[in-house]
């Protein structure tokens, strides 16, 4: 079969603007869309027939030839492997993946030829007697995409290989056992490194899987990219067990929920021809925003980059250019005291006569805030106190900090144990011997205008649905500037460090009434 693009899907649009980047030896060009101001534009990409959206992917796939002929098979792998040499199976502590991650049901690729392909390909040698092309040319597109995925997070797949479908956002409902049948036969084609765990054992020994060269050059020389499904929800309710909730049939809810979800459907929009790299990897900076239970509750806006940490994320670059990472400061206690129509003018973690325990009370009332049961987080703050505990929790944070940067070098690791007395959470910075009556007491006679919030239901939820109008807003007054929101604060260009500063700034003013001060990690001084 001949894998070479078709006749009417050429890589580069006929009458398309394009844009080129250059990273390295190796020139990138693009296809560029509308504006991001045209309604028919929904993400990162060009809409086309209603299908989805196209995220730009600029950093080439390092270590591919594109012009040479090792690649240019017909699907020409040949025949069916007799020994699957690309699939092992996993024993448990074994093999492991270092840095996995889960498939993102709405991601698609750009090329429904390759798609194609891949299936006509498929069939045959599938041992399937009856296959729902539909289904299985949807499954191939999103395996095939997230294969792309963590091949620019240097991370891998996992997979679940057992019945049932994907509970989160899986608009076609594809279930496992067609993914497994999908990695299968690309691991059987060499085309992917597959991991097979335990059925029914533990997320921690799930099967796993990467791309190999032939298939990482196959999609590379099909400039394939990137792109949201056409039904992806940009606004998700989850249940008290964190899985979506379906979209809901009352239209004036749906249409709700859909226009909260407006300002990460701009977010794709503006990131059409911006890019976000770390260390010359390629980061998507997409988002989804995340409410609990209702669309009172919660609202925060999640994005995978998020999950890098703060000290590394000064690391990111946007269109090759150094960032800055924008902050709120003390925005939760800001926000409780704007409720009340009251200004924050003093440094809300300072209690006089204790300036020097700054560092406890900020430690305390970051909880406090989030806090449902004083009875309880008064309970936790003596616990914090107690210099057995205190040594757990220091022996436990050294052993968890030699996990993560083996697993980040793909090193075998075992993951420690977290020892009981601080399962139910530890407060750091509490004086030894410290009581949780004295050093609440404190806090609330310090804080009395706004104490009456704190132990009420769903604090903390309501807090976040409060800095997440916040954000949309302020991504309302950046349209057009690529930023990346990390709850309460962006990271942005340096160049666009003033603007974004103001927008932040004016968005507080505008929903509560109340200046705010927004600090920066130029100069490593957080508030």
């Amino acid at each position: 079969m001949d894998l070479s693009p078709e006749d009417g899907e050429p890589c580069v649009k006929a009458g398309l603007p394009l844009i080129t980047h250059t990273y390295g030896f190796k020139q990138h060009v693009f296809v560029g869309g509308k504006s991001s101001n045209d309604d028919n534009t929904i993400g990162t990409g060009i809409v086309s027939a209603g299908m989805g959206c196209s995220l730009i992917c600029p950093i080439s796939v390092l270590g591919t030839n594109t012009t040479s002929t090792e690649y240019q098979y017909s699907l020409g792998l040949g025949p069916q492997l007799p020994l699957p040499f690309n699939v092992h199976r996993i024993d448990h502590d074994l093999s492991l993946a270092p840095n996995g991650r889960w498939s993102k049901f709405d991601y698609h690729i750009n090329k429904g030829g390759l798609v194609k392909k891949f299936l006509k390909d498929f069939r045959r040698f599938t041992i399937l007697k009856r296959l729902d092309k539909k289904v299985y040319l949807e499954a191939f597109d999103m395996v095939l995409a997230n294969l792309m995925a963590v091949h620019y997070s240097s991370s891998q797949l996992l997979l679940a290989r057992s019945n049932g479908k994907y509970k989160g956002s899986n608009p076609l409902g594809i279930d496992n056992r067609t993914i497994t049948f999908v990695t299968d036969y690309l691991a059987d084609r060499g085309l992917i490194d597959l991991h097979i765990g335990k059925q029914n054992d533990t997320d921690k020994n799930s099967s796993w899987c990467i791309p190999l060269q032939p298939l990482v050059a196959l999609l590379d020389r099909y400039d394939a990219r990137i792109r949201l499904h056409g039904k992806t929800q940009f606004a998700v309710v989850r249940d008290d067990d964190k899985n979506a909730i379906p979209m809901y049939t009352n239209r004036t809810k749906a249409n709700r929920l859909t226009k909260l979800g407006q300002p990460v459907r701009e977010h794709y929009e503006t990131w059409l021809i911006h890019t976000a790299t770390i260390d010359g990897n390629y980061l998507l900076p997409w988002l989804k925003r995340l409410f609990n239970k209702n669309m009172a509750l919660g609202g925060r806006f999640y994005g995978h980059y998020q999950q890098i940490p703060s000290a590394d994320r000064k690391r990111i670059l946007i269109d090759g250019q150094p960032t800055v990472e924008l902050d709120y400061k003390s925005v939760h206690i800001a926000l409780l005291y704007a409720l009340e129509g009251l200004p924050v003018n003093t440094d809300p973690y300072v209690i006089d006569g204790h300036a020097d325990k700054r560092k406890t009370f900020k430690s305390i009332i970051l909880r406090l805030v989030n806090s449902e049961n004083l009875a309880s987080f008064q309970a936790n703050i003596t616990r914090s106190g107690n210099v057995p505990v205190q040594q757990a929790f220091k022996t436990y944070t050294n052993k968890r900090q030699q996990y993560e940067y083996l697993r980040a070098l793909g090193l075998k690791a075992t993951e420690p144990s977290k020892p009981l007395s601080i399962k139910k959470g530890f407060i750091n910075y509490i004086p030894s011997g410290a009581t949780g009556d004295e050093l609440l007491t404190l806090v609330m006679d310090r804080h009395h205008l706004i104490a009456h919030y704190f132990g009420t239901k769903n604090i903390g939820l309501k807090l976040q649905r409060l800095d997440s109008d916040l954000m949309a807003n302020a991504l309302d007054k950046l349209k057009g500037i690529p930023c990346l929101p990390v709850h309460d604060s962006i990271r942005c260009k340096v160049s666009d460090m003033e603007r974004v500063s103001n927008a932040m700034i004016d968005s507080f003013r505008e929903l509560h009434g109340q200046e705010i001060m927004v600090t920066n990690d130029l100069s490593d001084k957080k508030g």
